[in-house]
């Protein structure tokens, strides 16, 4: 979707705004135009163009805070571009010191491969198929953190989660729900940072550290941040004699994160940590010892498994003339993302069946294609039956077991 005139409109408000002092209207209309370049950036055609929106909207983002914090001598403000996309992004964010935002053109790839990472999440908690007790854990401790402190209490909140459990339980969507849960006091949603650990270990590995380093700069500058750690093993696995020097740095660096030394005694600075990770037993106790919330993910029960279910049948219009409880009992054992998949190999086996005609309108030519209509039928037990042999569970019994002793031997 093209949200340009959106933004440009968003953005030609806050300077309006902003040149007759209105600045609390002005950090609304920059707040709106953030998240608009947000969502566009992850539509962008092609990585420059996807990294030049993130910068945009990290920059509106910091003039909203910037402005509610009181600071509204910016310059740039006057100079900005307009939101169509022809200037070059401000070198100034909010704080202006460690993680600011640098001139496009002097960017180093390290922050460019942050921009990267930033996600705009359509995720909330009503897309998400059963985990009740789970999620109602997760709002607990956001709630715990966030919420006023009692008169002359203290109480220590919640920085850092790690999520456990096995492979496609739906751990991504839980830190995508979570991060449009934070929101500031205007009821601006956090910016989601997505990492893949394995992929940036691997790209990065001599600069891993910096990385780390620039990732959480940037969240600090974009407060309130969720920064998501999936693959968390990649980055930290326990301690050995043949621990390289690179390793060492990543975990001293990262164990310097957690504690959040940059952020202590800020009450306007709030980055959430989620880890994920298949492997809980192969994290350093040191790293471990930093997240003060251990949340195991488990397998859905039958009363999940019949919502995840319905989220990929019959809210996407398929009829079933199987009932939910048989084809819960069916796919018994199965993660979330296996349950998906099987639901996918349902539908399409489905509609290939009903739909022979189209290879050869394809060769007749796209006129052809575009005058025909795709015919469906209600889905019988047949269908499922053949999707269940080509679909099994990966997670055993013996494994599952696996995280519950880990979990019973852990304390959070």
């Amino acid at each position: 979707m093209d949200y340009t005139p959106q933004i440009k409109d968003a953005v030609e408000k806050a300077k309006a705004a902003f040149e007759k002092k209105e600045y609390g209207k002005a950090a609304t209309f920059y707040d709106t135009a953030a998240k608009l370049a947000t969502l566009y950036a992850d539509d962008a055609p092609g990585r420059d163009a996807e990294v030049r929106w993130k910068d945009r909207a990290l920059k509106w983002r910091a003039y909203a805070q910037r402005l509610r914090a009181g600071d509204t001598q910016i310059s740039e403000i006057a100079a900005s571009d307009s939101g169509n996309g022809a200037a070059a992004p401000s070198s100034t964010t909010a704080g202006g010191g460690k993680g600011a935002v640098q001139p496009e053109g002097g960017e180093s790839e390290l922050r460019q491969a942050v921009k990267q990472t930033i996600t705009a999440s359509p995720v909330m908690w009503k897309d998400i198929g059963g985990l009740e007790e789970t999620k109602q854990d997760i709002k607990y401790a956001l709630g715990i953190t966030l919420a006023m402190q009692p008169e002359g209490v203290t109480l220590s909140g919640f920085k850092n989660i790690l999520f456990y459990g096995p492979p496609g339980t739906g751990k991504t969507l839980l830190a995508a729900a979570t991060s449009n849960a934070v929101m500031n006091s205007e009821g601006v949603r956090s910016v989601f940072f997505n990492v893949k650990v394995s992929s940036v270990v691997s790209k990065y590995f001599g600069e891993s550290s910096k990385l780390i380093s620039e990732l959480y700069g940037v969240a600090r500058d974009a407060s309130p941040s969720v920064v998501f750690l999936d693959e968390f093993e990649s980055l930290c696995p326990s301690r050995d004699s043949n621990e390289s020097g690179p390793e060492r740095r990543i975990l001293s660096t990262l164990l310097s994160e957690l504690d959040g030394l940059d952020q202590k005694g800020r009450r306007d600075v709030y980055v959430l940590t989620i880890a994920a990770t298949n492997r809980p037993w192969d994290l350093d106790a040191a790293i471990l010892s930093r997240f003060e919330k251990k949340i195991l993910i488990p397998l859905p029960d039958e009363k999940a498994r019949a919502e995840i279910l319905k989220i990929h049948l019959d809210k996407r219009g398929f009829r079933s003339a199987v009932d939910y409880e048989t084809l819960s009992n069916m796919t018994k054992g199965y993660s979330g993302r296996e349950i998906e998949r099987f639901s996918k190999e349902v539908t399409s086996r489905m509609v290939a069946e009903m739909n022979r005609d189209i290879p050869r309108l394809i060769d007749e030519g796209l006129d052809e294609v575009k005058k025909y209509k795709i015919q469906v039928r209600d889905l019988a037990l047949r269908d499922f039956e053949t999707a269940r042999a080509r679909v099994n569970p990966q997670t055993t019994d013996e494994s599952m077991k696996k995280y519950l002793d880990w979990k019973e031997s852990t304390v959070d």
